[in-house]
């Protein structure tokens, strides 16, 4: 089994720097009062990408919590060269409007900032109660194509709405495209996203959906491995309606297919919520298939249905180096064990 630690804060932390365990039981743990200012931890010429990953209970319930996050990517947005977010899906729990208004309320923190991010739907975004029975969502009653005004550029599957999006943006490691899919993306999507990748050859691609890698670093495979591996797409209403695809069809059709694939990051699995895996695609790439979801399943439970926190990856200025970190503002903590802070090779 996996641990997780609350350790190491970064240097010049705040009040929340080193809190005792015995502060995880208490209904309103400490928490720092204010954005923490971070120092910049890497080499000079490195640049940032964020991923925030199931903010559903924090929508429901600690909605200051998720507002954090965003204020402090944007306090930071110049000193870490925060160049892209990327919110991995269940934005919110029930699909309900006062949950959707919490989410507009952080992301549009980004959107002042001139911060670009992507969103994609996750199970709990979709049908009644986010029941995932159907694809219907509350996404496109609160979010506009001109909530992406900050991304080089946005193509979509279906004009104007927000589901699936493709974003570009620029890097001192040249331009990058973000794919933004749903939940158990239709076979449609995929052709489209897959017409977007094969359009820009020279991007590296950072494909991100919301179910992917499973927490025993192995991707989602319903064919091989059914009900095995819980929540996967396949066992949800939506693929009753039409097919679906899990992690190992992403991976035939998308991410293993394109040389030009970096990345794939996703959230939604429970447990311990943290995995990756690195294989190599048909033309010998690696990619680096990531997993972050933080709000329940050690024990104790984080605070704060997931204590607030995110991904940070670090683009080194050696063009090959990334380093993945994990950070809460609302605790100003990081997590140092080796599944939330590692480095990959391009």
């Amino acid at each position: 089994m996996k641990r997780r630690d609350f350790l190491k804060p970064a240097a010049g932390a705040g009040l929340a720097a080193l809190l005792p365990s015995a502060a995880f039981a208490q209904e309103t743990p400490p928490h720092a009062e204010k954005v923490p200012q971070t120092p910049f931890d890497a080499p000079p010429g490195t640049w940032t990408l964020a991923a925030f990953p199931d903010s559903q209970t924090l929508t429901r319930l600690y909605p200051e919590v998720f507002i954090r996050q965003a204020e402090w990517v944007a306090a930071h947005k110049a000193s870490h060269d925060i160049r892209f977010v990327a919110h991995l899906g269940d934005i919110t729990d029930n699909n309900l409007p006062e949950q959707w208004t919490n989410a507009k309320k952080a992301m549009d923190v980004l959107k002042k900032a001139g911060v670009p991010y992507s969103l994609l739907p996750g199970n709990h975004d979709l049908g009644p109660g986010g029941k995932c029975l159907d694809r219907t969502t509350l996404m496109n009653d609160f979010f506009k194509p001109e909530d992406y005004a900050n991304s080089g550029s946005v193509a979509y599957f279906e004009a104007g709405k927000m589901e699936n999006s493709a974003h570009t943006f620029s890097s001192p490691q040249g331009d990058f495209l973000v794919l933004a899919l749903e939940f158990g993306p239709r076979d449609a999507v995929v052709a489209w996203a897959d017409r977007q990748i094969a359009a820009r050859p020279r991007h590296a691609v950072i494909l991100t959906t919301h179910a992917y890698l499973y927490d025993d670093d192995t991707r989602y495979d319903f064919p091989k491995l059914g009900k095995a591996q819980t929540w996967n797409p396949n066992t949800y209403g939506v693929a009753k309606l039409e097919p679906v695809n899990d992690g190992e069809a992403l991976w035939t059709k998308l991410a293993g297919k394109h040389p030009n694939v970096r990345f794939t990051l996703n959230g939604h699995v429970l447990h311990d919520g943290a995995g990756r895996l690195a294989s190599k695609g048909s033309a010998g790439q690696t990619v680096h298939q990531i997993l972050s979801n933080y709000q329940s399943g050690v024990k104790p439970d984080r605070p704060f249905r997931g204590g607030g926190f995110f991904r940070l990856m670090q683009f080194l200025p050696d063009k090959k180096t990334v380093r993945v970190k994990t950070y809460s503002p609302w605790l100003d903590q990081w997590l140092t064990d080796e599944q939330q802070q590692f480095e990959l090779v391009m």
